[in-house]
């Protein structure tokens, strides 16, 4: 079933304009319904309380609130409107301590700059498509890190939908 993106509103945060540029041109080719672009962590997160979009699209590097900091807040903050928005995370740093940095902070999707077209639809389809199951607690909120059921796993369940079924 072919998806509408005219139904959709996606915030992009990005302080780059020739980035922003590219992102426009995909997003427009998708026909995406509305599409909100801000500089910055720290705006993007007041147009994101503002308008309550159904996916956000965030750089990493950003002065004064980078994109880290606009996951967490989206993810923590008790006045976030929507704490499980899908939260695709751009960035030139595809370093493993810079992808667990991202992941502990909420993204859902990973996309390393310099990116194709084909590569932000996937991402962007994806979030769509795939929802995932969301954490709460104490140390970490986002979506469900675990995209993989290993059959063969022996280790202890400590969730409660783990041992359902059983």
């Amino acid at each position: 079933m072919p998806i509408n993106f005219r139904r959709l509103a996606i915030l992009v945060v990005e302080d780059n304009q020739a980035m922003r540029d590219v992102i426009s041109a995909v997003l427009d080719g998708l026909d995406v319904g509305r599409s909100i672009y801000t500089r910055d962590g720290e705006q993007g997160y007041t147009k994101f309380k503002e308008i309550n979009p159904d996916i956000v699209i965030t750089d990493w590097e950003m002065e004064p609130t980078d994109g880290v900091e606009l996951i967490r807040r989206i993810r923590k903050d008790p006045m976030s409107p929507n704490k499980m928005v899908p939260v695709i995370f751009l960035t030139g740093y595809g370093a493993p301590e810079r992808v667990k940095t991202a992941r502990d902070a909420g993204v859902t999707e990973f996309l390393v700059k310099p990116f194709t077209a084909d590569k932000l639809i996937q991402r962007v389809t994806y979030v769509i498509n795939h929802p995932r199951d969301f954490v709460e607690s104490k140390v970490y909120t986002g979506p469900d890190r675990r995209r993989i059921k290993k059959p063969d796993y022996n280790g202890p369940y400590r969730r409660k939908a783990d041992n359902q079924g059983s």
